[in-house]
């Protein structure tokens, strides 16, 4: 389990550096931007309520394998063309879905704590839940490889 957990957050830190969130100009995902792609999306998708001003979120891509879906989304803030944090939003079959937020590479180490952590989340088999995770940013990777 701690191998599979590892090998996901390793996946993770190379997938958002794939969206050149390292490179000059962006600044790193901030606290507030993290807690805006974890708990303010989850709100803005299930109740409704605005995302701060300022911020936009689009879709990047999604992957879906049996009866599990991965959707990962930008978090951008105004005038950037790379996102300060990828959202993503787990689902499997008649379950709620789960908010992870991805901070950038270079985010302060303790918002990828925050997110290594969240991993623990409330799904009954973790273990098959981060096997799906490693497949879909696998998958999301190679539309970054420059093939």
């Amino acid at each position: 389990m701690k191998t599979i957990l590892f090998t996901f957050v390793l996946l993770c830190s190379i997938f958002t550096h794939s969206f050149g969130q390292d490179s000059p100009g962006i600044a790193p995902t901030s606290e507030e931007e993290y807690v805006m792609g974890s708990v303010g999306y989850k709100m803005f998708m299930q109740l409704r309520v605005e995302l701060k001003p300022g911020y936009k979120v689009n879709d990047i891509r999604d992957f879906e394998y049996g009866d599990r879906k991965a959707s990962f989304k930008g978090l951008y803030r105004s005038g950037e063309k790379s996102p300060c944090a990828v959202i993503l939003v787990y689902t499997k079959l008649r379950g709620a879905p789960e908010y992870y937020c991805i901070p950038t590479l270079d985010a302060p180490e303790i918002l990828w704590d925050r997110f290594r952590n969240s991993l623990a989340g409330e799904t009954d088999n973790k273990q098959e839940q981060l096997q799906f995770f490693g497949f879909a940013l696998a998958k999301a990777m190679m539309l970054y490889s420059g093939n």
